[in-house]
């Protein structure tokens, strides 16, 4: 294993966690030993290695969690920085919402129902585009989007040749609802998930 500038790394020992997203050559065992804290996920024979995310993130990827879990039905699993597993990749998004419950999962199997991302400056370009065509493809059923820069949330839904626009919020339109198929409605209001 060797890192983004060709030095040996072994898989002992903690990886260069970068300022900037790096891909890494590892196998996937190399990449399931990496230390638990890391954030980190593994597309195509590479780990996509992440900085930690800035407070501002975290407080907006934590109250639309909690805004989702308290909109859905109690049986559903709402994750935040959730383990998913889907032939042979690892993501993890900043929020997943699950079908079923299990409290001992690390790396979940199940397709998710929604799947959130709260943009980066290093990761924009990975949720925006390459993420986006992997969860359309798994059948991930709603995509959410919060771009904390510019202030904007939008939530796609699969029509299974790609997505179609659920809904845009900004700060001239920043109230709106959507419906997560049989599990519930949630309304949303930008303001009060950017606000500092």
């Amino acid at each position: 294993m060797s890192t983004a500038e060709g030095a040996p790394m072994s898989a002992l020992s903690p990886p260069p966690w970068p300022f900037r997203l790096e891909r890494v050559r590892m196998s996937p065992a190399e990449f399931l030993a990496l230390p638990e804290k890391s954030k980190a996920e593994y597309v195509d024979g590479e780990a996509i290695l992440m900085p930690p995310a800035v407070s501002g993130h975290n407080a907006v990827q934590r109250r639309l969690a909690n805004l989702i879990e308290t909109a859905l039905a109690p049986e559903v699993d709402v994750r935040t920085d959730a383990g998913w597993r889907h032939q042979g990749r690892y993501r993890v998004p900043d929020i997943a919402v699950f079908e079923l419950r299990d409290d001992e999962v690390v790396w979940a199997d199940l397709v998710p129902i929604l799947v959130v991302e709260v943009l980066s400056p290093s990761t924009a370009g990975e949720d925006k585009v390459r993420k986006s065509r992997e969860y359309q493809r798994a059948g991930v059923a709603q995509y959410w989007m919060i771009d904390r820069a510019r202030r904007t949330l939008s939530v796609d839904s699969n029509a299974g040749d790609g997505w179609d626009r659920l809904l845009d919020l900004d700060d001239e339109h920043p109230a709106g609802s959507v419906v997560v198929g049989t599990w519930g409605e949630v309304a949303v209001d930008l303001r009060a998930l950017l606000h500092h």
